[in-house]
Order: structure tokens, then sequence, then C-alpha cells
């Protein structure tokens, strides 16, 4: 700036009041905060890249669809709070975190929930959550247990035995069994029963289903019956024997839900 043009605003500034200073001080930080709100809706703050991780059951589209983002969604103002909210009211989203990165990245990342079961009806079988939600309709050839229960029992009880149970292990089990005293069996898809008993230490006797499967491969005769309602003592009976045999209990750690060798 030329001197004499700085010296004088310099004097213009001290000629003014104080009410008009204060009101050309408004006017420019007025200014200066339109001008960045302006910026924030620009081109610049719309989304371009959008990426979605851990989604399996639920498609790309689905998930963008419910968390509310789409390519040209203002990231500046994008309410990440509200659309994970979104995401996990959904059945099939057992948690989500939605991240932005300015100014034109949205990262969107799901855990599914997993299904255990399917409810044992001719008509419309349904997938089971851990908890007993409803998923939605079971799709044809799904290899999981068919769940079936008596006296009007939940299936709620029956369906957190399923859930510590390894994907492997659930993969194994045609149809589950819920008397009206609430005692478990199972049916192998190989024909062998299992009597489960309550829904009591679950975890312990899934590992003690697993330690029994795991010694009956090693037999020359098939199993026809396994006992584990009594986890630290579980038993198998060989076909064509008529007495129980004891199985050395398993070690004391809990059968993981994520699949396993």
């Amino acid at each position: 700036m030329r001197p004499e043009l700085h010296q004088g605003l310099r004097g213009w500034w001290r000629t003014c009041s104080r009410a008009m200073r204060l009101l050309l001080l408004g006017v420019l930080v007025a200014g200066v905060v339109g001008g960045a709100v302006l910026a924030t809706h620009t081109p610049l703050f719309s989304a371009r890249t959008i990426r979605v991780h851990g989604a399996t059951h639920l498609s790309e589209s689905a998930v963008l669809r419910l968390a509310g983002v789409h390519p040209g969604t203002n990231v500046f103002y994008l309410d990440t709070a509200a659309a994970r909210v979104k995401l996990v009211a959904d059945p099939w989203v057992a948690s989500a975190t939605v991240v932005r990165s300015l100014p034109s990245t949205v990262n969107i990342t799901v855990q599914e929930v997993r299904p255990i079961g399917v409810t044992a009806s001719a008509d419309a079988p349904m997938l089971l959550a851990q908890d007993g939600t409803v998923l939605g309709p079971a799709p044809a050839g799904a290899r999981l247990p068919v769940i079936g229960t008596a006296g009007g029992r939940s299936v709620g009880g029956v369906a957190s035995v399923l859930g510590v149970m390894s994907s492997p292990l659930l993969a194994r089990i045609g149809t589950v069994a819920v008397a009206v005293d609430g005692s478990i069996s199972l049916t192998l898809r190989d024909g062998v029963i299992v009597t489960f008993g309550d829904a009591l230490d679950a975890d312990r006797k899934a590992q003690a289903l697993r330690a029994v499967l795991a010694w009956a491969r090693s037999q020359p005769i098939g199993v026809v019956s396994i006992d584990v309602s009594s986890p630290a003592v579980p038993t198998a009976r060989l076909r064509g024997t008529t007495a129980a045999t004891a199985i050395a209990p398993p070690t004391p750690s809990t059968d993981s839900p994520t699949p396993s060798p």
C-alpha cells in the first residue's frame, strides 16, 4: 500500500466514531464468516470417495442408504454420529463407525450380526441372531441349525447358546429341540443325538462337544449319541454298544464364535 494512502486511511479511522468503528468491524467479520460458510457449500466438500468396510450380507448400496450417505453428500456438514445411529438401527448391524476426512472422503465400517439359526417354520423360516432378533427370511439351503421349541418357549435362550458356538460347529448341527422344561437336544447332520441340557455353562458344553467330536474322528466305530449336560465329564456312545464312554474333559477355555479350522 502506498504510504500516503495508508496515512489517509489511518486518519480517516481516527475520525470515525466508536459506533461507526464497531459497525465496520461487524461488517468485516460478517463478510469473512459468510465467505467461509459459502466455501463449505461448494463442490470442494462434496463426497467423492466413499468406502464401505465389513459388509457381507448387506450390500454397499444398502449400507450407504442406511447411513444417509451418497456421492455428493456434503462431507463438511455430515453428522457422523447420526449416520452411525441409523446404521445400528438395522438388525443386521451390530456396530458401526463413520469417519469423514475433509474435504471429500467418508469411510464407513460395519460389523454385521452373525446368524446362528433358522426358525422351524415350513412357510417362512427366518434367520435368528444370537439375542433372538429376527434378521429376515432364511435363504434356501442356509447351513444353520433349525430351531424348534415346545410349549411356546422363547427362542432367545437357545439362540444365546448357539451364539457361543463357532461357525464350523454350527454348520454340523441340523436341528435343535427345546423341551418344555428348557432342556436342549441337538441332532447333528450325520444323525448323532447330543444331549445338551439347559442353557447354563453353554461355553463349557460347546467346548466339550467339540472335544468329543474330535475324539470321535479317531474311533473306528461311529458315535450314536453324545451327552455334554455335565461338561466336566462328557460321554459318548459308540454304535453297537449300550454303555457310554467317558471322554477326557476339555481344557478350560471357551468355544470361540469365530470360524476355526
